[in-house]
C-alpha cells in the first residue's frame, strides 16, 4: 500500500511539473500582452497632450495592469531619485526586474529608456510604437509556443508520472 502510494504521489509531482511550465507559457505571453497595452496606452497620452513625465508614469500606472503598471511605478519613483541616477539607467535597472517579460520583451523595451525625457513628445511615441509592435510581435510568438509546447509539457508530465508509476510497481 505504501508503494502505491508514493508511486501516486511521484506521479502526481511529475504531472504538476508539466502542468507548472504551461502555465510559466500562459504567464509569460499575459505579461508582454499587458505591457504591449501598456505602452499603447503611453502612446496614447503622449499624442494628446504630452504631460510633463512624472504626471504622465502616474496616470501610466494608474492605466496599465500587470508588469505595465509595476514597471511606470517604479518609474515614477525613479524620477524622485535623478540625482543619484539617470533615467536611463533607472529605466534599464526596471526592465532587467520585470523577468515575467522574458530576455526578449526586456531586450523590446530597453531602447524607450534612451527616450523618455529627452526627446520630444512625438518622437517618444514613435519609439512606443515600435517597442509596442515589437511586443506585440513577441505575444504572437509566445502564444503559439504557449499552444504548441504547452500542450507537449502536460502530456510530457503526465507520461513521465505514469512511466514512473510503472517503474516504481
Amino acid at each position: 500500500m505504501m508503494r502505491l502510494l508514493g508511486a501516486a504521489l511521484v506521479a502526481a509531482g511529475a504531472s504538476w511539473l508539466g502542468f507548472r511550465a504551461a502555465a510559466a507559457l500562459n504567464h509569460r505571453a499575459r505579461a508582454l500582452e499587458e505591457m504591449a497595452q501598456g505602452l499603447a496606452l503611453l502612446e496614447q497620452e503622449l499624442e494628446l497632450d504630452g504631460p510633463p513625465l512624472p504626471q504622465l508614469m502616474e496616470r501610466l500606472a494608474e492605466g496599465s495592469r500587470g508588469p505595465a503598471r509595476a514597471l511606470f511605478r517604479d518609474c515614477r519613483r525613479a524620477l524622485d531619485e535623478l540625482e543619484r541616477e539617470s533615467l536611463s539607467d533607472a529605466w534599464e535597472e526596471l526592465v532587467g526586474a520585470r523577468g515575467e517579460l522574458g530576455r526578449e520583451g526586456q531586450g523590446a523595451l530597453l531602447p524607450l529608456g534612451e527616450t523618455l525625457g529627452r526627446c520630444g513628445c512625438e518622437e517618444q511615441r514613435r519609439a512606443a510604437a515600435r517597442v509596442r509592435i515589437r511586443l506585440e510581435e513577441l505575444v504572437q510568438r509566445t502564444e503559439e509556443d504557449r499552444r504548441r509546447q504547452g500542450k507537449v509539457y502536460q502530456v510530457l508530465g503526465l507520461s513521465g508520472g505514469a512511466f514512473l508509476i510503472i517503474l516504481l510497481l
